[in-house]
C-alpha cells in the first residue's frame, strides 16, 4: 500500500515539489559543469565536435535530427560527434 503525501500544513506545498527542484538543480548543475569543461577542452575536441556540443547546450538543440540538418550532416554522425564530444569532456572532468 503506498503511503499518502498530506501538504505542509503551513504552506501548502509537497515534498515531491521540492525533491523535483534539487532534481533541476542538479540537472542544470550537471550541464553547466559539461558546458565548462567543454570551454576548457575546445583544443582537444574537433571543430565539428564542438559545433555539435555548442549545438546541443548552448543553442539548445536536444533533437540530433535538427543538429544533423544545421550542419548537413547524417543524423548518425551528429549524434557520433555528440559521444565523442563528451568523452572527451567526461575525461576531463
Amino acid at each position: 500500500m503506498e503511503k499518502s503525501i498530506l501538504p505542509c500544513p503551513m504552506c501548502g506545498h509537497y515534498e515531491d515539489e521540492h525533491i523535483d527542484r534539487i532534481r533541476q538543480k542538479e540537472k542544470e548543475k550537471h550541464t553547466m559543469k559539461s558546458f565548462v569543461a567543454g570551454r576548457r577542452s575546445w583544443k582537444n575536441l574537433s571543430r565539428r565536435e564542438n559545433d555539435v556540443f555548442d549545438a546541443f547546450y548552448d543553442l539548445g538543440m536536444n533533437d540530433f535530427s535538427d543538429i544533423a540538418k544545421n550542419f548537413d550532416i547524417t543524423i548518425q554522425s551528429a549524434r557520433k560527434y555528440y559521444e565523442r564530444a563528451m568523452k572527451k569532456i567526461s575525461q576531463i572532468l
